[in-house]
């Protein structure tokens, strides 16, 4: 059994990945993904915290959804997992789909929540205009030199900052996340969620974008101040030389945010602040 396989448990009937202790950091993946969304992360994270990294229902190891599932009730299912994860409260992070199912699962945790970061959200409602070039998948039974292309072409357009940006491995992991993926993220990444949620709450919000995220449609900028109109003390962190998938791209950068951020935040948190 591999070190990844050991650190594997359930929480809440979710499968997580788990290292480390010390605080609790919950992390969500994005859409079409999994737990190794946080594969570059979850070592660092766990020097400072207790890293739990679901898999999100309909996606890796983790049970499938009821054919029709409510968005609400899906967002519960994954709440209900998240309190679990503790004890005490709970530092939430969330990528892409992940960050706006984190937004919408902060507000259910309430008290729970010990601060909230969102990286390469959705969230802000239909993406009208954006377009990216992707080739079409070819069959599943296809060999995997014309698969990996293909993958890696994908990747480069939407998830990483240039063409060339992902090699075999990678594609590799994409491959296996995308066969498992069961439910479909975009009920709730597209959503126009993360104003109003981001308003509803009162613990520390950081947002973090990759400089290059063109998934973040018309602009980093554009939706940057849609969070500060709803949180103007939120944190705004741009990291350079990064797309979408940024905590994978820039590892190191992504994880100095990630701690210097959740740090503080316990720390202000221990203090009463």
């Amino acid at each position: 059994m591999d070190a990844a396989a050991r650190d594997m448990t359930r929480i809440a009937g979710l499968a997580a990945h788990v290292r480390g202790s010390g605080p609790a950091m919950v992390l969500f993946h994005g859409g079409m993904g999994s737990w190794t969304h946080w594969i570059r992360n979850v070592d660092a994270l766990a020097a400072r915290f207790r890293t739990v990294a679901f898999d999100l229902p309909g996606f890796g190891d983790s049970p499938d959804v009821a054919e029709g599932i409510g968005v609400d009730d899906y967002l519960d299912r994954v709440a209900a997992a998240a309190a679990e994860a503790g004890p005490g409260q709970v530092h939430l992070v969330g990528f892409s789909f992940g960050g706006a199912t984190a937004a919408s699962v902060a507000v259910r945790l309430k008290d729970q929540l010990a601060a909230l970061t969102l990286v390469g959200p959705g969230g802000f409602g239909e993406p009208k205009g954006r377009t990216i070039h992707l080739r079409k998948m070819p069959p599943a039974d296809a060999p995997w030199p014309e698969l990996s292309g293909v993958l890696r072409h994908n990747l480069g357009q939407w998830m990483l900052s240039t063409p060339d940006a992902a090699d075999d491995d990678t594609a590799a992991l994409h491959w296996a996340n995308i066969r498992r993926a069961r439910f479909d993220s975009r009920r709730v990444s597209l959503r126009a969620s993360i104003e109003p949620d981001l308003r509803r709450l009162s613990a520390p919000v950081q947002v973090i974008w990759g400089e290059h995220d063109v998934l973040a449609h018309p602009s980093v900028a554009a939706r940057a101040a849609v969070v500060r109109g709803a949180r103007p003390d939120a944190r705004i962190d741009v990291v350079p030389g990064a797309g979408h998938w940024a905590q994978f791209e820039r590892a190191e950068a992504v994880n100095r945010l990630l701690l210097d951020f959740h740090t503080q935040a316990q720390e202000a948190g221990n203090h009463g602040v």
